[in-house]
């Protein structure tokens, strides 16, 4: 990806998410972008969900793909320093993925 890559709102990207604590997604792993570009040009910071193969029906999962598994964990918000973890985009979902994760997320937030 080149150096002026900034990234937007529905990008899957991977990062490194370590050091976690807890029940929190660690090491090198997708997540899905939910702030926009200007956003995140200017702050230097994106908020984003961690993405897992480990698909276990949780009701805050957003399914991607089934085979191979892929599902989005909306209720595991971050704010992160995306040129601190080396972001690279791979790919980005569409407008019906990032609405149910932004659905998700506003039922737990209550918005």
């Amino acid at each position: 990806m080149a150096r002026s890559y900034v990234p937007a709102m529905g990008d899957v990207v991977w990062l490194e998410f370590s050091p976690q604590a807890g029940h929190e997604q660690a090491g090198h792993r997708p997540a899905l972008v939910l702030s926009p570009a200007s956003y995140n040009r200017r702050t230097g910071m994106m908020i984003c969900c961690p993405m897992t193969t480990q698909i276990k029906g949780y009701p805050f999962e957003v399914i991607v793909s089934k085979n191979p598994p892929c599902a989005i964990l909306s209720d595991q918000v971050k704010s992160l320093d995306w040129r601190a973890r080396r972001t690279k985009r791979k790919t980005s979902v569409g407008a019906e993925i990032l609405d149910e994760v932004r659905g998700k997320l506003g039922a737990l937030i209550g918005t």
